[in-house]
């Protein structure tokens, strides 16, 4: 089968099975685990913070950052399609006890209009917006990239407002080689950053949650409190620094993957948005049946609604996947148009 349901179904190849089998190990919860703590170190100095937490999933790297950075009976603004707002189980509310604010936005980047004018005034029967949360790229908005200047106005509106800010980076590094612009121009202005590891980049299993030194003690407290503490997790850290060092550059073929089949799909009638990292979202009349019929063939991506549709290029597929995808998915649309 060839999967392009998302980034997040690569396997591990040979060599970063090896590195991941080969580690020096500790325990993590007694903090002397050295792959673990090579690997924080090593995205730290990338991002540009102080430090940085190793967790299992990117979810709890978001969750733990709001817990830190927020009061109970307060609020969050998040873009109104954003990851934290759809797929994390209304955890801000159960675990932080804050209210979630959308933001409305233009595929998944945040309206500064919006944004401003979703600040409550300093009255004690409003909540207090005590964090903005960006997600870059922008899944639901079809893997869009943040461009620099609406980050940089957004930290200003929450400066002014005297929120933090957080950045929601599962796919940070798609946004990195889509831009260009350098990693910590991309990073400045946030006090937290999560980073996956386990999308584009390939490895199987983790997160990190860069932060000040000033937050570590109580992030691990609250990974802890989460169950996220992992005792020989260097087996996973491995697998994540290998990835680090190795796959990054390699997103670009993914980029060109992605551009290859929009333009395909586009050729034969398909209404495509025009993807700027790995992620393709076109419209079909019958996406289900599209999806149950490519996927008799041999081809996996995701009806998202009646109409909608969502394929991922990753670092498992070549170019021959991406071909046979292609037309498996023009004859099959073909059939269902006659």
């Amino acid at each position: 089968m060839i999967d392009l349901r998302s980034d997040t179904v690569t396997q591990p190849t040979k060599d970063k099975h090896n590195a991941r089998c080969t580690p020096p190990l500790g325990d993590d919860v007694l903090g002397d685990d050295p792959s673990v703590l090579a690997l924080e170190e090593q995205i730290a100095d990338l991002v540009g913070t102080e430090t940085a937490v190793f967790v299992p999933s990117g979810t709890m790297a978001n969750q733990i950052a709001i817990w830190l950075q927020t009061r109970k009976g307060s609020a969050i603004a998040v873009e109104q399609d954003s990851h934290i707002y759809h797929y994390e189980a209304s955890a801000p509310a159960l675990l932080s006890g804050v209210r979630m604010k959308p933001v409305a936005g233009v595929r998944g980047i945040m309206s500064t209009t919006s944004l401003y004018a979703l600040f409550p005034p300093d009255d004690p029967h409003f909540s207090p917006i005590d964090l903005v949360c960006l997600e870059d790229t922008a899944n639901r908005g079809g893997g869009t990239v943040y461009p620099v200047a609406t980050i940089q106005a957004i930290q200003e509106i929450a400066r002014s407002h005297h929120a933090s800010l957080h950045l929601d980076g599962a796919r940070f590094f798609n946004a990195y080689v889509a831009s260009g612009i350098a990693i910590k121009e991309r990073t400045k202005g946030f006090d937290t950053i999560s980073i996956c590891f386990s999308k584009g980049l390939g490895a199987p299993v983790g997160s990190a949650l860069c932060i000040p030194k000033s937050m570590r003690r109580d992030a691990i407290r609250i990974r802890k409190m989460l169950g996220g503490g992992m005792r020989q997790s260097g087996i996973l850290a491995a697998a994540a620094q290998y990835a680090l060092n190795h796959n990054i550059e390699k997103l670009k073929h993914d980029h060109y993957h992605a551009r290859l089949i929009a333009i395909s799909l586009s050729e034969c009638g398909i209404k495509v948005q025009a993807p700027q990292s790995n992620m393709i979202y076109f419209e079909h009349p019958q996406a289900q049946r599209l999806v149950e019929l490519s996927a008799e063939q041999g081809i996996l991506f995701l009806a998202l609604g009646p109409t909608t549709i969502r394929l991922v290029t990753h670092l498992g597929l070549q170019e021959s996947d991406i071909q046979k995808a292609i037309e498996i998915i023009q004859n099959t649309h073909k059939k269902l148009s006659s």
